[in-house]
């Protein structure tokens, strides 16, 4: 055995002693000085061979495969992932500390990137949603509607969302080769990155009075955007309101808090609960909001923090739901560091219920008015809808400027 093994094992052993004993197992523990009798429970000697496990098995890997192993710290990387794998949690990930540093500029907004927004993959790949104008996936072709099969020749079919981005993603001025279907199609599209600074809002004010507010992602300055927005709008004379949420797959918790808590009136805005009952957290709204006929358009790729927003509104009848039901993702996930390898490790911890105390995951948010798009104009992104073709936007414009001409 190794002396660095023996010394781990031995300083183990003295955390470790100190527990109440039941079932024992004597232990000899040899440094290089002395010889050391500890009692060790069944359970903590199987924790410190599992240890040994995973130590053998990398030193097989590396002493003899025929073929050149990875370094060990990719194999304790592989190792981690395959753990993370074991729980089923289609949502966890494990993160390199390089990782989770590109995971973070994606979710602030600046990041390295090619500039397109991507919906909740499935076994076939990821749906792009959007292609931002101005960015090298515009330039190179990519087109909303287009669905994600494979990156650099691996297929992406499985996947989780941060791991596609992440996928593709480099640094300036490195491309990346993306395998696009579209419609009977399989396209092949070299793409080049760059730095991106993306905005998460934007707003218009329709027939004067009639305000219109899309958020594309509850990430970087959306809240501060959001409003900044609202007051723009009140200002200029907004009667009425309809925020589009279609196409956001979502993103921080905090961020939608604060932009319901800008919306809504005093209550509950949401309720986080881990797996025990006093795990849990409730966010709450102020009693101001925004005092004017409201409606959210959501539809099926409008997912958790879209949907926590979709649901308190319902909720707090504060106004109408307009679209398709939503994608149904009503759990949390919680990112803390892995302190030994300085890693990132990504769970979900939670599940979230909407003020009528209702988990929506797998079921998604229920639309007050359910209203389809076209099959035709389906593929398009959002901004890309001619406003006449438009009727999700319509039955919300209808529905809030019903609401305000009555008030008048």
């Amino acid at each position: 055995m190794k002396s660095w093994v023996r010394t781990i094992l031995y300083f183990l052993a003295v955390i470790l002693i100190t527990a109440s004993v039941t079932a024992g197992v004597t232990v000899t523990l040899l440094n290089q000085k002395r010889e050391d009798v500890v009692v060790l429970s069944a359970e903590e000697y199987a924790e410190i061979s599992d240890l040994l496990f995973l130590d053998e098995m990398m030193d097989r890997l590396q002493n003899d495969s025929f073929q050149e192993p990875p370094a060990r710290e990719a194999l304790l990387d592989a190792a981690a992932r395959g753990i993370v794998a074991a729980l089923d949690d289609p949502y966890a990930a494990y993160y390199t500390a390089e990782e989770y540093e590109d995971y973070l500029s994606n979710i602030n907004g600046q990041y390295n990137g090619i500039g397109i927004l991507v919906g909740q993959p499935d076994a076939e790949g990821a749906p792009v949603l959007d292609v931002y104008d101005d960015t090298p996936a515009a330039e190179a072709g990519v087109l909303p509607g287009d669905v994600i099969v494979a990156v650099d020749g691996e297929s992406i079919g499985g996947m989780l969302l941060d791991e596609v981005a992440a996928a593709i993603d480099r640094e300036v001025g490195e491309s990346v080769a993306l395998t696009l279907k579209r419609a009977e199609e399989t396209l092949e599209l070299e793409v080049t990155c760059a730095t991106l600074n993306l905005t998460r809002v934007t707003s218009a004010l329709f027939n004067q009075y009639t305000g219109y507010i899309r958020i594309s992602m509850f990430t970087g300055n959306c809240a501060t955007e959001f409003k900044e927005a609202i007051k723009d709008l009140t200002d200029r004379g907004m009667r009425s309101l309809v925020i589009d949420l279609r196409n956001n797959p979502g993103g921080s918790l905090s961020d939608v808090v604060s932009i319901a808590d800008a919306l809504l009136g005093e209550g509950t805005i949401v309720s986080v609960r881990g797996r025990l009952e006093a795990d849990g957290d409730v966010y709450r709204s102020n009693a101001k909001g925004v005092k004017v006929p409201l409606a959210i358009i959501v539809n099926e790729n409008s997912a958790s923090a879209s949907e926590i927003l979709a649901a308190a509104v319902q909720d707090f009848e504060a106004g109408a739901i307009v679209g398709m039901q939503t994608y149904g993702k009503g759990v949390v996930q919680t990112t803390k560091q892995v302190e030994g390898n300085r890693a990132w490790l990504k769970l979900t911890t939670d599940a979230y219920y909407t003020p009528n105390g209702e988990n929506i995951d797998g079921k998604g948010v229920t639309p007050d008015i359910e209203i389809d798009l076209p099959e035709e104009l389906k593929g398009l992104a959002i901004d890309q809808i001619p406003q006449d073709d438009d009727a999700q936007l319509w039955a919300a414009l209808d529905y809030v400027r019903t609401l305000a001409d009555e008030a008048d």
